[in-house]
């Protein structure tokens, strides 16, 4: 039988920062009084993605990230599947060499999720960094692997120009960068 690596159902970084600010608040006087004007109590929306990982037999590893905040459409609308997941097979089971790896998306393009399977070490938050990207971070992966012209997903994504994509601010940076580009009057 496999070890299992558990991961929480949120990310466990992300609670505690809102953990300690909820303790801290009981401390804070102006907390306090701003807490007597609240009208509604609101549950926290999490937005770090969460996962799943163990080793299987055969040392396969596995590993599934999903978005913890998925996006909800109105309750009037279909949803629209615009594109399919992206599937990279290139494991061999008789050998254990190679990987599975498989990225979906929302409706807008976002990646919902990625599942990894394989016996090559891969750094988890590598795979972590790309859910909630819109699949443009991506350069033009979907079309280049059914071009045929990317036949390896990971090691696409393993060359230089994807650094940018695993810093663990880059998520952020974009956020900042869209705000910031709707805030534009020419926008």
């Amino acid at each position: 039988m496999g070890r299992s690596l558990r991961m929480d159902r949120y990310n466990g970084r992300e609670m505690g920062s809102r953990l300690a600010r909820s303790v801290f608040d009981l401390y804070d006087p102006q907390a306090q009084y701003a807490e007597q004007y609240k009208t509604k109590e609101e549950l926290p929306l999490f937005y770090i993605p969460s996962g799943q990982g163990a080793v299987l037999p055969g040392n396969l590893i596995y590993y599934h990230i999903k978005t913890t905040n998925p996006l909800k459409r109105l309750s009037h609308e279909a949803e629209r599947k615009l594109r399919d997941p992206l599937v990279c097979d290139n494991l061999d089971f008789n050998t254990g060499a190679g990987h599975w790896i498989k990225f979906t998306f929302n409706s807008i393009g976002l990646i919902e999720s990625v599942t990894y399977l394989g016996s090559e070490e891969v750094v988890l938050q590598s795979l972590w960094s790309f859910v909630g990207l819109h699949e443009n971070y991506l350069n033009s992966l979907t079309s280049r692997f059914e071009a045929g012209i990317i036949p390896n997903v990971v090691e696409f994504l393993s060359e230089n120009w994807a650094i940018a994509l695993y810093h663990e601010w880059f998520g952020d940076f974009c956020l900042r960068m869209r705000t910031a580009v709707r805030g534009l009057p020419d926008v």
